[in-house]
């Protein structure tokens, strides 16, 4: 440095330290996003939390009702029956659930099937969906008859693509003639490999599955077509993942695979 310009060693610290600065900006910046992203997911959670909860309360009140309502019956039957009359019997059986509301129907307390979700955020999100269908008048067929635990996922990403493919199937069904949404997890032990597997109705129109995860493409209008872009650009940070997509007039379903061991 000796005989050189001084303004150049002013020059070259003001680099230096600029640098410097802004090293300490952006690992800041990125401490602060991360830490936004794990609030957002927080109360995420949470709402999906309340949701369930909710639908759990007015389960249990349902559940008080029909407890009363069976009391009643049971009550109203005992004089049919010992008049030993099949026909009596059945006469007033049906009279009685006509009259009481009574709908022997368990769709509704299909959540319990979630309980093989080991993942609470991921079991608080298709709690939440799966409620929405309801709400919807969408039925709703569950099926995870192995425990489902640690995939080889960020968290984050994982709520992101579970809260499209929903988002999109309910979206779909909503449309469909004859809605319906299935869920089902798999595992594969020989594979090494977890499954999820969405299937939903849709209206009867063509659809080209070579487009619709591309940015901006969609069959729902203008201002549309982010959420599956979204996903396909967290599939690619990923060397375990891989998303079947499958479509026939009427169905549509969606595979997402996860193998077992997380990417490096």
């Amino acid at each position: 440095m000796k005989g050189e310009n001084p303004v150049r060693k002013y020059l070259i610290v003001v680099f230096i330290l600029v640098i410097i600065l802004l090293i300490v900006y952006l690992n800041i910046k990125t401490r602060q996003m991360d830490k936004q992203r794990i609030q957002e997911l927080k109360d995420n959670q949470l709402a999906d939390l309340t949701s369930y909860v909710q639908q759990i309360e007015a389960m249990y009140g349902e559940l008080r009702g029909f407890r009363h309502d069976y009391h009643n019956v049971l009550i109203s039957l005992n004089e049919s029956i010992k008049t030993k009359d099949l026909s009596i019997i059945e006469d007033t059986y049906n009279r009685i659930l006509n009259q009481e509301g009574i709908a022997l129907d368990d769709e509704h307390y299909s959540l319990a099937r979630l309980n093989n979700l080991k993942t609470l955020p991921i079991k608080g999100i298709f709690s939440t969906h799966i409620i929405q269908a309801w709400q919807k008048n969408i039925p709703v067929n569950i099926e995870i008859d192995d425990v489902i635990q640690n995939e080889a996922i960020d968290i984050l990403d994982y709520v992101r693509i579970a809260s499209i493919l929903l988002d999109n199937a309910i979206e779909a069904a909503e449309k469909a003639e004859n809605p319906f949404l299935t869920i089902v997890f798999l595992k594969d032990e020989t594979k090494k490999e977890i499954q999820l597997i969405i299937e939903n109705s849709c209206p009867d129109e063509v659809i080209d599955i070579t487009k619709i995860f591309k940015k901006d493409y969609s069959t729902k209008g203008e201002d549309r077509g982010l959420g599956l872009a979204t996903v396909q650009a967290i599939l690619q940070n990923y060397t375990n993942l891989s998303l079947q997509t499958e479509y026939q007039f009427g169905v549509f379903r969606q595979i997402l695979m996860i193998k077992e061991e997380f990417p490096q």
